[in-house]
């Protein structure tokens, strides 16, 4: 059976399709259209393009499996949860709203949009259920606890599970109209002048340059109070009527903390004490919540998922001081993927097929080989050279101070470039992080970069983590090593960790096995390829628009290589290495291109 999952209308649309037990493809619907964390209610361009990367039409689909069970049955669970909300006088309208908006954006008659409908059956799967099975059926672990923490799914916030095999045992869960850690982070997102659904982020990456707050420490003690057994509760006349309010807090609390920062304000020490302060509270929630289910289940692993599961500083706290000796968190464990995991649902747990394998890796997006890649840069114009050795010409370039575009293979399928869509760097040079954030990347300077390092080197760079392929855990770099990566440690001694094997990203882990060669540094600095504001890259054409548009002075796209013709300053300080001089030179004289 052929089964296309689907998550829409809510933020960070996506598709996937899954066929017995294998991921056929997925892909955020943000890549497609170039609309970053879209509110799309029906992503077409995401269904055509999922289908054509699976080499499918609409009738080779025997099924949908939408991520909400928001139809008529689940809305009447919606009356004793307005009592509740009547009863706690935090009556939000927009949570009724949301509810019945769901329920139309699954209906049949939506689908029809597509002309070549075929009018396959539609699954509903629950959306905690949907994150549940985005996780643990790809874990390697037969049996393990997990934790659904997020905004809300129809009524949840947290949900926990003991899972083993294919039984599913739920033990408890803490719903709206409060009782939300990412509702709150959302709020506090908005608080420091950001906008909710994308950036919380910038919040985590601002956190470690705040200081403990006495005010800011009581505030949020107040409004997450942790109770008996593993549950918590947020304050509702605080952070209560999410949608009334319009993802802002309620305005007595201007009063009690001081006014919300302007989205153009410069940080304050205050700023940066608030943000310290939600991820200490947070990361109390968090460990609260998981030390309680690890006493409960006695399961030596643990699965993590739901859109706080991106918080990657409160990943590496549970690693640490939960009690697991294993965390698994999939690539995708926000919203973008619940379409794989209704797919996966439906697929092992309601018609019992076989069970997927343990996930390695998450290239399953657009691929490029080099003929479709060398008509695109024709096209534009571009002056490129092919290269019989991509990784080791990337590794010369990174060794010379060049930042570089690296596109290989298949788009990722998550938040994160694990070494397929992404900008590189050399660690070693501290002015990097400066040079990538003003001049390429075009964000907030106080915001970090992430490490990629060999599997067979993570000790050196690592206190904790020896498992991290979906680059979701900060970990504290040992003192003794945090001089030879400056550009990717934070300022609290910490970075975030991607660990490269071999059988997993062949290409990805030759080229730092040559920069390892290069400079004895096993490592080098992964950032997404994209500029702020706009999504990871996806198709060629993309990442030469992204490569014109910033700082960047080089490109490998497969096997070909496309640089700047005007000398830039490099992150070392000098100029930019010559361009390589084995090859073959390819293209127009002009590299002008139009994108």
């Amino acid at each position: 059976m052929t089964i296309l999952g689907y998550a829409a209308l809510n933020h960070d649309p996506s598709v996937a399709i899954f066929r017995e037990n294998q991921i056929l493809c997925a892909v955020e619907s943000e890549k497609i259209t170039r609309h970053k964390h879209e509110v799309n209610p029906f992503p077409e361009q995401a269904i055509r393009s999922a289908l054509r990367m699976a080499g499918l039409g609409w009738a080779d689909i025997d099924a949908i499996a939408v991520n909400y069970d928001a139809g008529p049955s689940a809305n009447w669970a919606y009356l004793p949860h307005l009592w509740r909300m009547c009863r706690a006088h935090s009556m939000d309208w927009g949570i009724i709203l949301n509810a019945l908006v769901l329920s139309c954006s699954h209906h049949s008659r939506v689908f029809r949009r597509v002309p070549e409908w075929q009018q396959p059956h539609i699954i509903n799967v629950r959306h905690h259920l949907s994150h549940l099975a985005s996780a643990f059926p790809y874990s390697p672990f037969e049996e393990a606890a997990v934790a659904v923490i997020d905004a809300c799914g129809e009524l949840e916030c947290t949900s926990v599970y003991h899972c083993s095999d294919r039984q599913i045992e739920k033990l408890w869960s803490m719903d709206l109209p409060a009782d939300s850690l990412g509702l709150l982070y959302m709020m506090a997102t908005r608080h420091l002048g950001y906008t909710a659904f994308g950036d919380e982020y910038k919040v985590m990456g601002l956190a470690p340059w705040g200081e403990p707050n006495r005010c800011f420490r009581e505030f949020f003690t107040e409004i997450v109070r942790l109770l008996p057994e593993g549950r918590y509760r947020v304050d509702p006349r605080w952070a209560g009527r999410i949608f009334d309010n319009g993802w802002k807090f309620p305005p007595q609390v201007a009063a009690r903390i001081g006014p919300s920062r302007a989205p153009e304000e410069p940080f304050k020490q205050a700023h940066k004490d608030f943000a310290f302060e939600l991820q200490r509270r947070t990361e109390e929630a968090i460990l609260h919540v998981v030390r309680h289910l690890h006493r409960v289940t006695n399961c030596r692993h643990l699965c993590l998922a739901g859109g706080v599961a991106l918080n990657s500083v409160a990943n590496g706290k549970v690693l640490q001081d939960s009690g697991f000796e294993q965390v698994f968190i999939p690539p995708a464990p926000h919203d973008a993927g619940t379409s794989l995991g209704a797919a996966t649902f439906h697929s092992y747990y309601t018609l019992g097929h076989e069970r997927p394998s343990p996930l390695r890796h998450c290239f399953f997006g657009s691929s490029y080989d080099d003929q479709s890649i060398e008509r695109e840069l024709s096209r534009c114009s571009q002056v490129f050279r092919r290269v019989d050795d991509p990784p080791r010409t990337a590794a010369e370039l990174l060794a010379a101070g060049r930042v570089i575009g690296w596109f290989q293979g298949a788009t990722e399928f998550g938040a994160r470039a694990l070494g397929h869509r992404s900008i590189l760097a050399d660690p070693r040079d501290g002015r990097t992080k400066e040079h990538l954030n003003k001049l390429i990347k075009e964000r907030e300077g106080y915001r970090p970069f992430a490490l990629a390092v060999l599997v067979e080197h993570a000790s050196r760079y690592c206190s904790r983590v020896i498992d991290s392929p979906f680059m979701a855990f900060v970990d504290r770099v040992p003192e003794r090593s945090r001089g030879e990566i400056p550009a990717v440690v934070h300022v609290d001694g910490t970075a975030r960790v991607q660990i490269v094997e071999e059988r997993v990203n062949p290409r990805f882990h030759q080229l730092i096995r040559h920069f390892y060669s290069l400079t004895g540094v096993p490592a080098v600095l992964n950032t997404s390829f994209n500029v702020a504001g706009e999504p990871i890259v996806n198709s060629p054409l993309d990442a030469l628009r992204c490569f014109h548009g910033s700082g960047l002075g080089a490109l490998i796209m497969g096997s070909l290589l496309v640089e700047k013709l005007a000398s830039r300053e490099g992150a070392s300080g000098s100029t930019e290495a010559e361009p390589a001089k084995k090859g073959t030179v390819w293209g127009a004289d002009s590299n002008a291109c139009n994108v």
